[in-house]
């Protein structure tokens, strides 16, 4: 790959995520938060097209890579934030309201995995014998054999498929999002880290917590498979300070199963984020 090609763009990934995480820790508000980063990450991205338009990738790999990689994780959080700005604004006032506000935000990111099965489990799966197809670049004549949206775009700046890379991982983030919002509305408010407590502690939501769990029982990853899910939960919730009884954890599975096609929220994202950064590393 172009030594110029890796350079400018580990600059400017180190820049984005810099200024990126002092934008997201300068407020409390979360509109407020929302709208300066989707400002941030709108005049970044146009910097990006712009030398996109005369960039020439010297191979497909790196072509790939780019619109499959690295275009995606910006352009996500930009759908992330835009997303979770319509969410909150139209938040109504009544308890009751809010939550079924946010079981049906969660209802339309598992239509859209229901309506792009197929892309969805390519990309799940993390092969690449489709890549070619579906992450190079096409002229204006190929572009009535893919998704109606790109028509919208200039054809030098995406691929059939990058943007719907970034909606999977939008849509990840802001599935994380909604579980944390109806975890506080039913009780279970994220734990906090406490540093006076001489133990590793939990930082995520109940329910994320016992995806993990279930995931290592399902597994049979734990005494041979010869332990009972609840002493895994026992054992676990001392050893990362987290409150799970037999009830809470009884109720995260319940609402891990309503997620269904999109079950496993959790265990995917921490898959993907261990992956890109593995690939990253590497290539």
């Amino acid at each position: 790959m172009e030594l110029n090609y890796i350079s400018y763009f580990n600059e400017f990934e180190k820049e984005f995520e810099k200024e990126f995480e002092s934008l997201r820790n300068a407020s409390d508000d979360i509109l407020v938060i929302a709208v300066e980063i989707i400002q941030y990450i709108e005049n970044k991205l146009k910097e990006i097209f712009k030398w996109l338009k005369k960039h020439v990738f010297k191979t497909l790999q790196e072509e790939i890579y780019f619109f499959k990689e690295l275009k995606p994780r910006m352009v996500s959080k930009l759908l992330f934030y835009k997303e979770l700005l319509k969410v909150e604004t139209s938040l109504p006032p009544n308890k009751k309201h809010k939550r079924k506000h946010y079981e049906e935000s969660l209802t339309r990111i598992h239509k859209y995995v229901v309506n792009n099965k197929d892309f969805y489990e390519y990309y799940r799966s993390r092969t690449s014998v489709r890549d070619e197809d579906l992450f190079i670049r096409r002229s204006y004549k190929d572009i009535f054999k893919y998704d109606c949206y790109l028509i919208n775009y200039d054809s030098k700046l995406s691929t059939s498929h990058d943007f719907n890379v970034a909606t999977i991982i939008a849509n990840d983030m802001l599935s994380g999002h909604l579980e944390n919002k109806l975890d506080e509305l039913n009780g279970n408010i994220k734990t906090k880290y406490n540093p006076t407590n001489n133990k590793i502690t939990w930082t995520g939501t109940k329910v994320e917590f016992a995806e993990m769990i279930y995931g290592l029982y399902y597994k049979k990853m734990l005494n041979g498979g010869n332990i009972d899910i609840k002493e895994i939960a026992r054992g676990f919730s001392n050893a990362f300070n987290i409150d799970l009884d037999e009830k809470a954890l009884y109720r995260c599975l319940q609402d891990i199963k309503k997620r269904y096609p999109l079950n496993a929220i959790f265990l995917q994202n921490l898959s993907d984020v261990a992956n890109n950064k593995f690939r990253g590393e590497d290539f």
